[in-house]
């Protein structure tokens, strides 16, 4: 047998049974069959002496050794408390064998500040080994995390072990562990295993956490993160990780980390509980408790980080506070399960499981409960199923947080909702309330424009126009702008004379222009179809928004408006339309953002021009539903040219006029018709009378709301009736369903029925259709409009009756 293998032998099978530890009178071990794959303490055969700040070498101990008090050890784990004693320990081990055997010596904690070894025997020189966390961790004489010491036994020889144990005020514990080779392997194998559990359920649960706060912006989840990793590093610091890893050095960070991560632990883990359970709204004296120990905690660690000489006292206040803080804690749990609170069970399991291991951590450093693995690693135990059971409730915390969204969602969506509906009552009644007062005085000066020769009274008469119009154009946008915020701009295709609308736009451009004293130049490139098929009003906004805004910032030289339409394939037509003026022009870094809401070319523009700053926003809508183009070219004080594409659909061959543009004649007669306007206002009845009044054969009769015009049904015979809407007594639509039910007699249920009015929202057009009305017109009455519709309703009905005749 080779030197070796009878090494490995005699280590396998006489470990424990060769190794006789002497302590000074103190009965020497007796090792029976112990196996050799275990640790076994040798607290039984040490002594330990207390010799207070008193600083000894080595040779002044050994002088004064037997006038000092040396005591037996209590247990395998004896806990000295918070301490800046000094202390000697001494025990005796022999090797009873024909050969040299290797141990290893485990004894003090991984984050006792100096711990010296010596080794004495007849015949050799005495032997120090270096250990502790105020050395540089290459300086240990045995590089690993915990204390541990090599110990080298010739055969035959006794030798006597002294310890040296220096603390800053920290705890000196004493196992006194003798590890052969194989056990030592296997401890480590196990404490591998654990500790990356341990720590893998703190990194996994700190960092889940966190990104979780990142996404929900909780606090309470950054808390909970920061208190998980804060308890990850104060353990990495207890088990000598900290050290090894991160400042192997023994900087000040690793004097002070235990005191900086045990202090910052707690603060985290008091106020992320006094948040979680939002004590403060239902026990002032529970969250004043917490309150005043987060400030003593916040007061200690400034302390640690200012003056660090009072280190002797931090460490028992440190853990004095984290008890109180625990028992406010379960008090806090009782009291809220009493008062009836919503305590997440998993919160109160884990406090129970820190606790547990707390109280274990404390019973073992007493010696009061039996050492093994799990007395020993009783905190890690606790602080695992404590993070792993805050974790779940973190999650039902998710879980609740996703509740309340999805509840602060639906009011939030109840609330727009609510506040859409009063926002479009709003805009319907501030549209009849403006465009009421707008439909008097538009169409009585048309009127009296028509029949007075004066031409100074028709100036001013065109003065009041064209400020009415602007007032009505202001409504419009405002409107238009709401509904672009809906999304329910909507284009309504119908045929119209395009040559003819854009000749009035000129005509009334041009007046507007002589008025201020500019030049109006209107130019057709090429030949501009007759009859084309879109949104007649839109197509009259577009091309009046871009003159107004012409006009508006023009103060001398001229505006030029130029069209020109080009024929596409598959019957479209594109209409090209320019508009050039020499006004002050658009800044440069304004460009990009002039089509914004409530933005014109310069900051002053709004108080020197006027205006909303909604016009170029709703020409820009307006071109998006027309799947067309706009392009601006500018320079500042020269000018601006806006280009402008639209598409447009052509009639079908051989139809080049409107069919349903009955006053292109501008003869207005309906042919002994007779019409019921139903309408409450005195000022729109009269404008009614002034414009009806002066067409041929034709008759009407008034209802000042809807419940007369019922009644009046029932006695009188009508062709057409003109409904107002918002009406006292019985509104517009309550009538219309009414006569469409038969309650005016089955032969007036299909009488033709115009809505005429001032809401121009959406959603009124789409309920005048619904409830059974054949059109829809608003106020400003323009009298080709009201002909033209009033004509087409009587031709289509006409149509119907030859249809069941035939």
């Amino acid at each position: 047998m080779t030197y070796l293998n009878k090494t490995c032998f005699l280590i396998l099978i006489t470990f424990f049974y060769s190794v006789t530890a002497f302590s000074y009178g103190l009965n020497p071990f007796e090792a029976k069959g112990q196996d050799n794959q275990q640790s076994i303490s040798l607290y039984k055969y040490a002594e330990i002496a207390n010799v207070g700040n008193s600083s000894f070498k080595f040779d002044e101990f050994l002088a004064k050794e037997n006038t000092l008090k040396f005591e037996p050890i209590n247990g395998p784990s004896t806990n000295l408390g918070f301490t800046e004693n000094k202390y000697w320990l001494r025990f005796r081990i022999q090797n009873l064998t024909e050969f040299p055997l290797q141990y290893y010596l485990e004894t003090g904690r991984p984050v006792t500040d100096l711990v010296d070894l010596y080794l004495i025997t007849d015949g050799e020189a005495v032997k120090k080994f270096k250990n502790g966390d105020l050395i540089p961790f290459s300086e240990k004489s045995f590089a690993h995390r915990k204390v541990i010491f090599p110990l080298q036994l010739n055969p035959g020889k006794t030798y006597r072990v002294y310890i040296h144990y220096i603390s800053d005020g920290e705890v000196i514990n004493l196992p006194l562990e003798l590890h052969s080779p194989t056990s030592m392997i296997l401890s480590a194998y196990q404490n591998q295993l654990f500790h990356g559990v341990f720590y893998g359920i703190l990194l996994l649960a700190g960092a889940v956490y966190l990104l979780f706060y990142f996404g929900i912006g909780e606090k309470s989840f950054l808390l909970y993160s920061v208190y998980v990793l804060s308890v990850g590093l104060l353990h990495m610091s207890l088990d000598g990780y900290f050290f090894q890893y991160i400042d192997p050095a023994s900087g000040w960070l690793n004097k002070n980390a235990i005191l900086i991560t045990a202090t910052l632990s707690a603060m985290a883990f008091g106020r992320y509980a006094q948040i979680y359970t939002n004590v403060k709204q239902w026990s002032k004296g529970l969250n004043n408790s917490l309150n005043i120990l987060l400030i003593a905690l916040l007061v200690l660690i400034t302390f640690v980080l200012l003056y660090p000489g009072g280190k002797a006292y931090y460490y028992p206040a440190v853990n004095l506070i984290s008890f109180l803080l625990l028992m406010i804690l379960i008090c806090t749990v009782l009291f809220g399960y009493i008062k009836g609170r919503e305590i997440d069970v998993f919160f109160s399991v884990a406090i129970f499981s820190f606790t547990v291991g707390f109280f274990i951590l404390i019973f073992n450093n007493f010696s009061l409960i039996p050492s093994s693995f799990f007395t020993e690693n009783g905190s890690k135990i606790g602080t695992g199923f404590e993070i792993i059971f805050l974790s779940l409730a973190m999650s039902n915390r998710i879980k609740l947080l996703k509740s309340e969204k999805e509840k602060h969602q639906e009011i939030a969506l109840q609330k727009s909702e609510e506040s859409n509906e009063i926002k479009s009552y709003f805009l319907s009644n501030i549209s009849h309330e403006l465009r009421t007062p707008l439909n008097a005085i538009i169409g009585l000066t048309q009127s009296i424009k028509e029949t007075n020769k004066i031409d100074t009274i028709n100036t001013d008469l065109d003065v009041i126009h064209y400020s009415s119009l602007g007032l009505l154009g202001a409504i419009d946008d405002v409107l238009d702008y709401s509904k672009i915020e809906k999304g329910q701009l909507k284009l309504q295709e119908t045929a119209f004379d395009l040559r003819k609308m854009i000749s009035q736009i000129a005509h009334s451009y041009t007046t507007q222009a002589k008025d201020k004293g500019l030049k109006f130049d209107y130019q057709e490139i090429g030949i501009i179809p007759q009859l084309i098929i879109g949104d007649k009003r839109r197509t009259d906004q577009l091309i009046g928004n871009l003159l107004k805004n012409a006009i508006k910032f023009t103060q001398q030289g001229g505006i030029q408006l130029k069209v020109e339409a080009l024929a596409q394939k598959e019957n479209l037509c594109l209409l090209k339309i320019q508009v050039k003026d020499s006004g002050v022009g658009i800044k440069k870094q304004k460009l990009e953002s002039i089509f914004a809401s409530f933005t014109q070319g310069q900051n002053n523009d709004k108080r020197k021009f006027g205006g909303l700053g909604l016009g170029l926003c709703i020409v820009k809508a307006l071109v998006n539903l027309h799947q067309g183009k706009i392009n601006i070219q500018s320079e500042e004080g020269k000018g601006t040219l806006v280009t402008l594409e639209l598409n447009y659909a052509l009639p079908e061959t051989g139809e080049q006029t409107d069919p349903y543009d009955f006053a292109k004649e501008g003869v207005f007669d309906l042919e002994n018709k007779h019409i019921l306007i139903v309408e409450d206002n005195a000022l729109n009845q009269m404008v009614l009378k002034v414009i009806l009044g002066k067409w041929s054969n034709t008759s009407f009769k008034i209802a000042n709301n809807g419940l007369e015009a019922v009644e009046m049904l029932k006695t009188q015979t009508f062709d057409v009736v003109l409904m107002d809407l918002q009406m006292p007594v019985m509104d517009g639509y309550e009538a219309t369903q009414a006569i469409r039910s038969g309650a005016s007699g089955t032969n007036n249920s299909n009488i033709p029925i115009i809505a005429v009015t001032a809401d121009v929202t959406q959603k009124a057009r789409n309920k005048v259709f619904e409830i059974g009305m054949d059109d829809y017109m608003t106020k400003p009455v323009k009298k080709e409009e009201i002909y033209n519709k009033i004509k087409k309703v009587l031709f289509l009905k006409e149509i119907q009756i030859l249809e069941k005749t035939v």
